[in-house]
């Protein structure tokens, strides 16, 4: 649960996220102030499924940002539920 982690990381040092699709998972960039402050890739699939409906077009910004930021701890009980129910099936 690392990337879970960086993630919250991320959030609380920027105010923009940035993902692209690639080959190994989802690539990440937190951007502050137009610097990126931590850039990574999410090799998880649940994970990088449920970070990406988040934002639009490959952005998170604004108040799409703000509510990823304040009820993070949902976002995460929502990814760990889901990774639970995955490895239960």
């Amino acid at each position: 649960m690392k990337e879970l982690e960086r993630i919250e990381n991320g959030l609380k040092k920027s105010k923009t996220l940035l993902y692209k699709p690639n080959g190994n998972g989802l690539a990440c960039s937190f951007v502050n102030g137009g610097l990126v402050v931590d850039s990574f890739v999410i090799e998880d699939n649940v994970i990088a499924e449920a970070l990406a409906r988040k934002g639009v077009n490959g952005v998170v910004e604004g108040t799409n940002f703000s509510m990823l930021r304040n009820n993070y701890d949902w976002f995460s009980l929502h990814v760990k539920s889901k990774k639970l129910y995955e490895t239960l099936k």
